[in-house]
């Protein structure tokens, strides 16, 4: 019945609209029955009118709710069939208009209705620079566009989630008129580089809402009205400078390189950086030091120790806990370390930069904490990243860090702070001395016309009796030394840690003697024994470990007896590092030698070892696949075995893959052997020669599918010959 009626009534409001619209014309119209608004929601554009035609029952329009942009009433009046126009009213401002028949009980009868008034706001601009959606695409701003939204549009979200989006004293999507400058998205993503931020972390840092206020200026201000000397306020509550350029107009020291975007609330202008409030931090802690033109030792220095990737996380934005930090630096100036250098005897600062004590020292310099000057009070200690304790003392002279005097404090960072020091805290370099005196490791790094870090920034650590006594990464091409105590008794192993390639090392003892200088690239050396007479020693030996699984030896070790004394113990730890092989030196005496195996975890049959004497010739060979590396009992070396003539030098030289194509891993040859090689085809013909020094991988790219055979052989007469199968 109810359905009945009101396509009745409807049918007989489209009869009269005619005449009715001539007496009551309007961009929309409202239809008052009994007791009912056709249509009861209705949306509308800002600007727009709307006549109310009362066709049945007495009523009037009542829109004075509270909750109203505006207030707006039309009296009551009694309808008829025909229609009875009580008024029109224009909406000009954006909104949700709640009105109702307030005559009598009408409106809990349910004669009530709501008109939207919708309008391009701002936060509409910002939207369609952030989606570039029409004309707007070639902005490229939609990064701060999302950004300005997000956190200072809220009721452009609250149909989605009323309670998504806090209000943080500005709605670009309000009545409140504003001009916005929104920056280009490469100064956007300048930014991020310079925060080390991704663009979700930007997002969320703790002052982005106040940092976009600052971009923002109540009232409207088109291009024209933009003048050369004017400061305006922004939401934030600091002021921007307007400055003129050749090429327009400035805001602070950005350019505005697009005008005048309109929208019902405001204007948008496209800048090419971001602005920062004053007092805003700049970047990092590392960014700041690296901004700074007095602090490029200390800038080496961080990178020479490998603290940059910490000093540049972001542990207070990203709020995740993985990250190191926030920081306080007390960082000194290129002065400061001159002087320090000077008065410690170092030749320059590039000495002391290479030095193996420069770690301590930047450590020193360094809280994870944030400390600003404020904080810093008389008898407060600090506990820096080596474990020192500083202690800080405030007086006339300003603030001293266990007596060294902050220069300039506060340079305020995302992460941290800085201090810039004009001296360096005090540092005491400790005596290195053991009861043999100290040994000298030289690390070797060849040019590299790529730019990478010396050893691929990988180290050469020192154990003596399995404890480790020193780590050291080179810091500079060319040679790095340090220095670390030895005693009388106790067995120095070297452990190499780097990408091989032309890296190299050499040990020096306590009478600046080499002792030890590897053949054809780095190796570890196992089994160095201080304060011992040499001549009884008739390593190094060599030890290759394969592993056609590459599973990296895991969990596996051998441990090295010489006369039946411990001189070496060689573990592969738990952790994960494939090879196919790997070789280590030991430094072994006359007589027998045991090698004891710990067989690898994981696929153990595919492990094995080849063992070769102090001139290379072939001693074991423990690689069968078909069974788990035995041990070795009893090896005579030296004088009791036999000469190395009697020996193929090659007999432990394999090739893998087999069949292959194009390139073959020759390996299993002393990696200070010389060689030469042909390869020739089935009917004898010649198809390529090689030379070369060890293991080296041989190529034939490009030669027909067939079975050809690789011979190789050394000065001293050594053979060996291989079929290989081109696939």
């Amino acid at each position: 019945m109810q359905h009945t009626l009101f396509a009745f009534i409807t049918f007989s409001l489209m009869l009269f609209a005619g005449n009715i619209n001539a007496q009551c014309e309007a961009d929309h119209t409202v239809y008052l029955t009994d007791f009912i608004f056709t249509p009861t929601e209705l949306l509308i554009n800002a600007g727009e009118s709307v006549a109310f035609i009362n066709a049945e029952g007495t009523h009037n329009v009542d829109g004075t709710s509270e909750n109203n942009p505006e207030s707006f009433f039309l009296e009551i009046v009694e309808g008829e069939i025909n229609g009875i126009c009580m008024g029109v009213i224009t909406f000009d401002v954006p909104g949700n208009y709640e009105y109702t028949s307030s005559v009598g009980v009408q409106p809990d009868l349910g004669m009530n209705g709501t008109i939207t008034v919708d309008a391009f706001s701002l936060a509409d601009l910002l939207n369609e620079m952030a989606y570039g959606n029409g004309s707007l695409a070639y902005l490229e701003s939609w990064e701060s566009a999302y950004a300005m939204n997000a956190y200072l549009s809220p009721s452009f979200y609250e149909a989605q989630d009323p309670d998504s989006q806090p209000s943080y004293g500005v709605d670009l999507n309000g009545l409140q008129e504003y001009t916005v400058f929104v920056p280009t998205e490469s100064a956007t993503e300048e930014l991020m580089e310079l925060m080390n931020l991704s663009q979700f972390d930007m997002l969320g840092f703790y002052d982005m809402p106040n940092a976009l206020k600052y971009h923002v200026v109540p009232g409207i201000y088109m291009a024209a009205d933009l003048a050369d000397g004017m400061s305006l306020e922004t939401t934030e509550g600091q002021s921007i400078t307007i400055g003129m350029s050749d090429i327009g107009a400035l805001v602070d020291d950005a350019n505005v390189i697009f005008t005048d975007f309109t929208a019902a609330n405001g204007v948008a202008h496209i800048i090419d950086k971001v602005l920062a409030p004053a007092g805003y931090p700049g970047a990092t802690v590392l960014d700041v030091i690296m901004q700074s033109e007095n602090h490029t030792l200390f800038e080496q220095a961080i990178f020479n120790e490998g603290l940059d990737d910490e000093l540049r996380g972001q542990p207070i934005l990203n709020d995740n806990g993985g990250e190191a930090g926030p920081f306080t630096v007390f960082a000194p100036t290129d002065d400061a370390l001159f002087a320090f250098a000077e008065a410690n005897g170092f030749e320059s600062t590039d000495e002391l930069l290479a030095s193996q004590e420069m770690d301590e020292i930047v450590n020193k310099h360094i809280v994870e904490a944030v400390y600003e000057s404020s904080d810093l009070f008389n008898g407060l200690t600090l506990l820096t990243l080596n474990n020192d304790i500083l202690s800080i003392a405030v007086d006339f002279d300003g603030i001293a860090v266990d007596g060294a005097l902050i220069e300039q404090p506060d340079l305020l960072a995302y992460n941290g702070v800085v201090h810039s020091m004009g001296e360096l805290i005090p540092y005491e370099f400790p005596v290195i001395t053991g009861t043999c005196g100290t040994w000298t490791a030289s690390m070797i790094s060849a040019s590299d016309p790529w730019g990478n870090e010396p050893w691929g920034g990988g180290t050469l650590d020192i154990y003596a009796n399995g404890v480790l006594i020193a780590s050291e990464s080179p810091n500079n091409l060319g040679v790095d030394s340090f220095s670390f105590p030895v005693d009388a008794n106790s067995t120095i192993n070297i452990i190499y840690n780097g990408q091989g390639g032309s890296d190299l090392f050499e040990i020096e003892d306590e009478n600046g003697y080499v002792i030890y200088t590897p053949v054809g690239g780095a190796k570890s050396i196992y089994g160095l024994r201080p304060c011992s007479e040499y001549a009884d020693a008739c390593g190094p030996i060599e030890i290759l470990f394969t592993d056609y699984a590459q599973e990296g030896w895991f969990g596996g070790s051998v441990s090295v007896y010489s006369n039946a004394e411990l001189i070496s113990h060689i573990p592969f730890t738990l952790s994960y590092n494939p090879f196919v092989e790997r070789s280590v030196l030991v430094n072994v005496v006359a007589g027998p030698l045991d090698f004891v195996v710990q067989s690898p975890f994981f696929s153990p049959q595919q492990a094995g070892y080849v063992i070769y004497d102090e001139q290379g010739a072939l001693l074991v060979e423990e690689t069968s696949t078909n069974q788990t590396p035995p041990s070795t009992f009893g090896l005579e070396i030296c004088e009791s075995s036999s000469s190395t003539a009697e020996r193929n030098i090659l007999g432990g030289a394999r090739l893998f893959p087999n069949p292959a194509n194009g390139v073959v891993q020759l390996s299993g040859i002393p990696s200070a052997t010389g060689w030469f090689g042909i390869l020739v085809g089935t009917d004898g013909k010649l198809i390529k020669s090689y030379h070369g020094m060890g293991s080296k991988a041989i190529e034939f790219f490009g030669i027909p599918k067939g079975l050809y055979s690789l011979s190789i052989a050394t000065s001293e007469g050594s053979t060996r010959s291989f079929r290989i199968i081109q696939q």
